[in-house]
C-alpha cells in the first residue's frame, strides 16, 4: 500500500451553488414554501429503472405536494416513511438516469463530498467540499454541458477565507438561513416569528434567542473577530 502525502499548504475548498435541475421542480411549483432537504450521508440506491433518495420536507401542505408529485414526470414514486413535528420524511424514486447523472457529476472521481443539499422551487442548492478548485470547475462545466444553468454563490479556500458564519452553532446557522430564505428580515416581513418557529421546529422563544445570538456572532466576527457567542 502506498500513502500519498499532499502539500500541507493545501486546504479544503468550500463551494455553494444553485443548479436549475428539472428534478421535483414541477411538484414544488405548486408549493413554493415547501423546502426539501436531502438526508445526508447517502448515495442514491440505484435500481434497474429508478434511483431512491430519502428527503425531508419542511413547511406545510404536504398533501398538496404529494398530489403534485403524482403528475411530476421526473418522479416514479413517493412514499412518506416518517414524521417529526412539522417535517415529513419521504422515500422518493426518481428516474434512474436523471439522479444517477447528477450524483456522478458531483462526486465521481472529483475528491468531493456533499455537505448539504436543499431543493426548493428555485432549484437545487448544493454545498460541497473539495480538495481543489479544479474539481468545482469540472462540476460546473459538466452541468453547463448538460444545459443545466448553474449559479455559483460562493467558493473559497478554508485556509485563506474567514467566513463571518464560522462561529455560528449549527442551530444558529439553520435559524438565520431559514429566516433569510423565508423573508423574515425583509421589510415588511413575509413571515412571523411564530410561523418560522413551526418550520424549524422550535418554540418561538428559543428561535428568537438563536436569531439574536447568531446575529451577534456574525457581527462580532465582522467587527472585531472575537470568539464565538453562546450556543
Amino acid at each position: 500500500m502506498t500513502v500519498h502525502q499532499r502539500n500541507s499548504e493545501n486546504s479544503l475548498i468550500s463551494a455553494k451553488f444553485v443548479a436549475k435541475l428539472p428534478l421535483l421542480q414541477q411538484s414544488l411549483a405548486s408549493v413554493p414554501d415547501l423546502v426539501l432537504t436531502v438526508e445526508p450521508g447517502q448515495y442514491p440506491f440505484v435500481g434497474d429503472k429508478s434511483s431512491k433518495l430519502l428527503i425531508w420536507a419542511s413547511g406545510d401542505d404536504f398533501e398538496r405536494f404529494e398530489t403534485s408529485v403524482q403528475e411530476d414526470l421526473t418522479v416514479m414514486e413517493i412514499e412518506p416513511v416518517a414524521s417529526l413535528d412539522n417535517a415529513r420524511l419521504y422515500r422518493i424514486d426518481f428516474l434512474s438516469e436523471e439522479l444517477e447523472a447528477l450524483f456522478a457529476t458531483l462526486f465521481y472521481d472529483h475528491d468531493t463530498f456533499l455537505v448539504k443539499c436543499r431543493v426548493t422551487h428555485r432549484g437545487w442548492e448544493i454545498w460541497l467540499h473539495a480538495l481543489n478548485k479544479s474539481a468545482i470547475s469540472l462540476i460546473y462545466g459538466r452541468l453547463e454541458s448538460r444545459n443545466i444553468p448553474v449559479d455559483v454563490q460562493s467558493i473559497y479556500s478554508n485556509s485563506d477565507y474567514k467566513s463571518p458564519m464560522r462561529n455560528l452553532s449549527e442551530e444558529q446557522y439553520e435559524a438565520l438561513s431559514v429566516a433569510y430564505d423565508r423573508g423574515y428580515f425583509k421589510i415588511p416581513r413575509e413571515i412571523t416569528l411564530e410561523e418560522l418557529a413551526e418550520e424549524i421546529p422550535v418554540s418561538s422563544q428559543a428561535l428568537s434567542e438563536r436569531l439574536r445570538r447568531g446575529t451577534a456572532a456574525v457581527l462580532k466576527e465582522i467587527f472585531d473577530g472575537s470568539d464565538t457567542v453562546g450556543n
